[in-house]
């Protein structure tokens, strides 16, 4: 679903505006700055590598020095607009963007020895601390694009904390390539004492998107890029949460992981109303480059279709395609205890897997004591997410995170992947400031040195995934261990499972039909019950597992019949005895 334009509104009021204040090159709008910026507690990825200097080249494909944006002097007219920035006298010729360049780039790019993009940031920068950083704002009223032709804006990211990538900024309009120079009378330093430094010789971090999602008057948060090659997307009602990347190295591999950044992107200007924005980016690493083409809709569930266009200098042991970042810490089943008033605390609780076999499968998520990773062998799959399907605010009680609306990002692939696995990684975590959760697609042909690859799938911010399937959603998983009560009786592990939805409220009303398709690879199953859940809709699920053997793991499976007819997607949980 596509948003209604402020444009329409306020069409003929900019109008006026632009024939008062007549010619500049920063489109300075009038929104308010949404209520959440960027966040105090910044998500940190499960590895960061050593900082080092290196300054991105900014090279273009024809060789040109593309135009300079012409930012504002500091007492500038707020109101101040045009749809065309001026040229600067020394520019012989304007530079047109052709996404080819961009792919030009990254492929040449890989052809020469790799240059660590992280630098060493100035002492009172790379000092900060979260909550600091996130005093330091884009001033909203100097946002970028003209209003009278579209409700997007842009505004940009300071470098500083572990921000320390120099990322170059570039503007699309009319076709033609204009960089955005850095300047520190962008950005509002609130409180950190910043405001008298000399960051000239500094770049920028990233930048973030904005849309009017919640109402035709909001300035909303549609998207950031901040980070690696991180970033994120929300839709309509829905709160900052989890994230995306570009591409994932090696990650929990033993020689460790190699995190890709995002060196340089071009933002194209939408004109005329465009409900959709677009986004190409270079991402570059040790053994990889990429070329990025992101076409971003906003909506009630907004969406990224995304090309990647992937170019290797030596080979790779594992790339992780359409990685997702989620943070679990605890959840109903209280595997292990925190010291919390929350209930639960977790940006996403499962990973759901349509595979390509037509089989949905729900992984519920864990913050486990040791590192553990999950395989789902596949050919072709469909899609894959991590959800976060509990929306009870009762259950989180967290009005700042306000995890109960957060999105969960869904994966569908285009054209055909091939054979492979779908990887979740879990990381034990102490804390919520670790994004402790990924999942990703790994193509079961290694990349190999000199080679390329190409693939296109989009990411859909949603909710709970409620429309992705009808059937019946595995929403709850609790757990208790069973203590042996003679020498006869061994102990075992009790799962009491929630199923709801689809047409599960249909064939309840039989409900002695219905049953309880339970396995395990290892152990036994007994004492399997399912009964009608009143209080909380559809069934509940209760087996206990016994271990039998030397067996230390098992893996389990559960799902819901109406007699030979099945009503729910497929439960699936590794346990260890």
């Amino acid at each position: 679903m596509t948003l209604p334009l402020r444009r329409v509104l306020a069409g003929a009021i900019a109008s006026a505006m632009f024939m008062v204040a007549g010619m500049a090159s920063i489109h300075a709008q009038e929104n308010e700055p949404a209520p959440a910026e960027q966040s105090a507690e910044t998500p940190k990825p499960a590895s960061t590598p050593a900082p080092t200097t290196g300054v991105p080249s900014e090279q273009t494909a024809s060789g040109d020095q593309p135009e300079q944006v012409e930012t504002p002097p500091e007492n500038a007219d707020e109101q101040t607009t045009s749809s065309e920035a001026p040229k600067q006298s020394n520019i012989s010729k304007p530079v047109m963007f052709d996404p080819a360049m961009v792919t030009d780039l990254a492929r040449n790019l890989a052809a020469q020895p790799f240059e660590n993009p992280h630098r060493e940031l100035p002492e009172a920068l790379s000092t900060l601390s979260a909550e600091e950083y996130a005093q330091i704002r884009f001033k909203s009223k100097r946002a970028f694009f003209n209003p009278a032709e579209t409700d997007f804006s842009l505004e940009l990211f300071h470098p500083g904390t572990m921000y320390d990538v120099p990322v170059t900024i570039n503007l699309v309009r009319d076709g033609e390539v204009q960089v955005i120079p850095f300047s520190v009378g962008l950005f509002d330093f609130g409180k950190t004492g910043l405001s008298g430094n000399d960051f000239t010789t500094q770049n920028y971090a990233g930048f973030r998107l904005r849309y009017p999602l919640s109402d035709v008057t909001s300035n909303d948060e549609l998207t950031r890029f901040l980070g690696a090659s991180y970033f994120r997307l929300q839709g309509q009602g829905q709160s900052i949460g989890q994230m995306a990347r570009g591409l994932a190295v090696d990650l929990a591999g033993p020689t460790g992981e190699e995190i890709p950044v995002f060196r340089e992107f071009w933002i194209v200007e939408p004109t005329d109303g465009a409900d959709t924005i677009t986004v190409y980016a270079l991402l570059d690493s040790e053994r990889v480059t990429g070329a990025y083409q992101f076409d971003i809709t906003p909506g009630t569930c907004s969406q990224a279709d995304i090309t990647a266009h992937l170019f290797f200098r030596d080979g790779v042991e594992k790339i992780g395609i359409a990685p997702l970042n989620g943070m679990f810490l605890f959840g109903e089943q209280r595997r292990r205890f925190f010291d919390d008033y929350r209930g639960e605390v977790h940006s996403s609780d499962g990973l759901l897997i349509h595979n390509g076999r037509g089989e949905w499968l729900w992984r519920p998520l864990e913050n486990p004591e040791h590192l553990q990773m999950s395989a789902f062998l596949d050919e072709n799959p469909i899609g894959f997410g991590l959800l976060q399907r509990d929306r009870n605010f009762d259950h989180y009680q967290d009005l700042e995170r306000r995890f109960d609306q957060q999105p969960g990002y869904w994966v569908t692939p285009k054209g055909k992947w091939g054979k492979g696995h779908i990887e979740l990684v879990e990381i034990p975590s102490p804390s919520e400031t670790n994004d402790n959760i990924v999942a990703y697609w790994v193509p079961e042909t290694k990349p190999a040195a000199g080679g390329e690859m190409q693939v296109e799938y989009s990411v859909t911010a949603t909710r709970d995934g409620t429309g992705l399937h009808g059937m019946s959603q595995a929403t709850d998983t609790r757990i208790q261990r069973l203590s042996s009560q003679d020498d006869d009786d061994q102990a075992g592990t009790r799962f009491v499972l929630n199923f709801a939805g689809g047409d599960l409220d249909y064939f309840i009303k039989d409900a002695k039909k219905l049953r309880a398709d339970i396995s395990t690879s290892e152990g036994e199953v007994h004492n399997i019950r399912i009964m009608p859940d009143p209080e909380n809709g559809g069934v509940r699920v209760i087996f206990d597992l016994v271990n039998t053997s030397d067996a230390t793991s098992s893996n389990l499976r559960a799902f819901i019949l109406y007699q030979d007819r099945v009503l729910s997607e497929t439960w699936t949980m590794p346990w260890a005895f």
